[in-house]
């Protein structure tokens, strides 16, 4: 029979080779194998976990393996092995033995090797390891094996808390994204509210309509207007609906997978439309089936950029972008994605901003989001947007965040709203409103 270490591979292995999620991987492939729930419990910790701690890891292998060259797959087993060893509470012996195994499996040769190196690096030790390998090295460099994060994001990272007066909080926010958030609900309507205040969840600290989520989600999404989603993303569309005119005809431009989309379906319910758009028709289907009533608002595999002119009241641009304020829920993006990606993310990204400004109707508001708080995505391209469109003004989201969740603590100095991991417990979202001034 499988066992819990084999299935963990096999997703490093996909994951690395088709550059796919792994919590969209995960369930397709626990559902493959009849395991027990605490071996699931053990594959999601050892391939989320190698994940998270993959740099970190590959110094280690590097520092005890001088000069040889691994496969792949034998460097991602040492990894489950490292991780067992210093990050999980797994006897020594059966972390080193049943890595070993694992590896006689697939390649016979090098498990001398594999149980040399994991034998090595229990005898020295994590934190003195770790000692060595940030020995006389530069802040970026010590912080990105120290943290596991390509020197890349941290810069970036470093650069968005700076500009959100948080210079002090780097290492904090680093250490954030390595730790396992908890499942976050929305409760759309306040019926699906009172049925989970029923069961006994915890509201959310961040979201009026957010529950932290116990045990498997999965027992809650048959409660209607109840979904998983983070309290950040609530935030979103939740400021949308507070400040938009709700009898109008609203825009979600860039839709998939339609969590957001469900909110605003809510919010204009009996009084106004919604139309949502999706380029990728397979999205588009995600989006249909989280509303509840998709007969009524039309799901459109269509661009944002072809938008009709002064067509909505409101418009939400959750923009496509590098995704790094969810790293925490997607940890294998520190490794996929590149800096090199960035100029066309921008590009389309000014592009969606554009096609938005001109189908608002003159006094429409346009939310624009990204997960992800890299300064070129956020506030850049508001600033860029000021500059190229005179007949938009930014608003002040601030006191309007403020209202909907008075503890979140923000940067009352700012226009614009950055949400941090660390901070407010949310994925690190970037949010600004943009109003279309009246007669444009």
């Amino acid at each position: 029979m499988t066992n819990a270490r084999q299935i963990a591979l096999e997703l490093l292995n996909r994951v690395r080779a088709s550059e796919s999620y792994i919590n969209l991987l995960l369930p397709k492939e626990l559902a493959k194998h009849e395991i027990s729930d605490a071996d699931r419990g053990l594959v999601q910790e050892l391939s989320y976990g190698v994940l998270r701690w993959q740099l970190q890891y590959d110094a280690i292998i590097d520092h005890l393996t001088p000069g040889k060259t691994l496969s792949p797959g034998l460097r991602a087993a040492i990894q489950l092995g490292l991780h067992q060893l210093f990050r999980m509470r797994i006897p020594t012996h059966a972390a080193i033995n049943e890595t070993v195994d694992l590896v006689k499996h697939f390649e016979a040769s090098a498990a001398g090797l594999c149980n040399a190196v994991l034998r090595n690096a229990e005898r020295a030790g994590h934190d003195n390891l770790l000692a060595i390998l940030i020995e006389g090295q530069e802040d970026l460099a010590r912080l990105s094996i120290e943290f596991s994060h390509p020197k890349w994001i941290i810069s970036g990272m470093k650069s968005a808390l700076e500009l959100d007066g948080r210079t002090s909080d780097l290492a904090e926010l680093l250490s954030a994204n390595n730790q396992t958030p908890v499942v976050n609900l929305i409760a759309i309507t306040s019926s699906a509210s009172a049925e989970l205040e029923a069961l006994g969840l915890q509201r959310g600290s961040a979201s009026p309509n957010g529950f932290l989520c116990i045990g498997n989600p999965l027992e809650y999404l048959s409660i209607p207007g109840v979904r998983v989603q983070d309290q950040g993303s609530q935030l979103v569309a939740l400021a949308l609906s507070k400040v938009a005119d709700k009898t109008g005809t609203w825009l979600d431009m860039c839709s998939g997978p339609g969590g957001k989309a469900a909110v605003l379906e809510h919010a204009v319910s009996g009084s106004g439309n919604l139309v949502c758009y999706e380029p990728h028709v397979k999205r588009s289907k995600l989006v249909s089936s989280a509303l509840a009533d998709p007969e009524s608002t039309p799901v459109l595999v269509k661009r944002g950029q072809d938008a009709p002119e002064s067509s909505f009241a409101a418009i939400l641009l959750d923009a496509p972008c590098a995704g790094l304020g969810s790293l925490r829920r997607k940890p294998e993006s520190r490794w996929t994605k590149k800096p090199e990606q960035l100029p066309s993310l921008t590009k389309l990204q000014a592009e969606l901003i554009d096609a938005a400004v001109l189908a608002l109707e003159p006094g429409g508001i346009l939310m624009y989001a990204t997960c992800s708080p890299l300064v070129v995505e956020t506030n850049a391209q508001i600033r860029a947007a000021l500059d190229r469109h005179a007949n938009i003004s930014l608003v002040d989201l601030v006191p309007v965040m403020q209202e909907l969740a008075p503890g979140l603590e923000l940067n009352t100095s700012r226009k614009t709203v950055q949400l941090w991991p660390h901070r407010h417990g949310t994925d690190a979202m970037f949010m600004a409103l943009l109003k279309k001034n009246e007669g444009n």
